[in-house]
């Protein structure tokens, strides 16, 4: 016979593992909408004050494929970097954005677990569009995000992100956008 409470237990849990995901992912999604839409004020919103936002340097070696340095970044930034970008990115300053990036982010592959000091693990693949101005040039970027997120009511803030990049040498003058 089987036990009926260990069987309601496992259901729970896998329905409770469930709707994490699926909170996660529209966390995620709503992210991408808004860096998509320039919203940057609102995005920071979304981070913790204490953040941690990295993104290593690939290192390539013969018959290893994902190696990453542990003491050189494409960016390695905290809340006061941040919101310094994104404050340029609003001033008659931000170069790099002269004319705006035209930008559309695919999240996909999400992975979400809870850990047991209550925040959330995600993992999640990230696909990147970039162009910018009349130019018929453009480019993708392409690389996997492990992130913990800190549960806030019904929705997360991000309090690490480490993006890795697939590319070895983006194809990328500047990495000015939000990934």
């Amino acid at each position: 016979m089987v036990n009926s409470m260990a069987v309601n237990e496992e259901q729970t849990a896998e329905i409770e593992q469930f709707l994490c995901k699926e909170r996660v992912e529209r966390f995620l999604y709503e992210e991408a909408a808004l860096l998509d839409r320039r919203e940057q004020k609102a995005w920071l919103s979304l981070l913790d004050e204490d953040i941690e936002y990295k993104a290593p340097l690939r290192i390539t070696r013969e018959h290893t494929n994902d190696n990453f340095s542990s003491s050189a970044y494409y960016f390695d930034e905290d809340y006061g970097s941040l919101k310094a970008r994104v404050q340029r990115f609003e001033s008659e300053y931000a170069w790099s954005e002269r004319p705006p990036s035209r930008t559309r982010r695919f999240v996909s592959n999400v992975r979400a677990s809870k850990r047991d000091d209550g925040t959330v693990e995600a993992k999640s693949y990230l696909l990147l569009y970039y162009g910018q101005g009349d130019s018929e040039s453009y480019t993708f970027l392409a690389g996997r995000r492990k992130d913990v997120l800190r549960p806030d009511g019904e929705t997360f803030t991000i309090a690490k992100r480490d993006v890795y990049l697939d590319h070895a040498v983006p194809k990328i003058d500047k990495i000015s956008v939000f990934l």
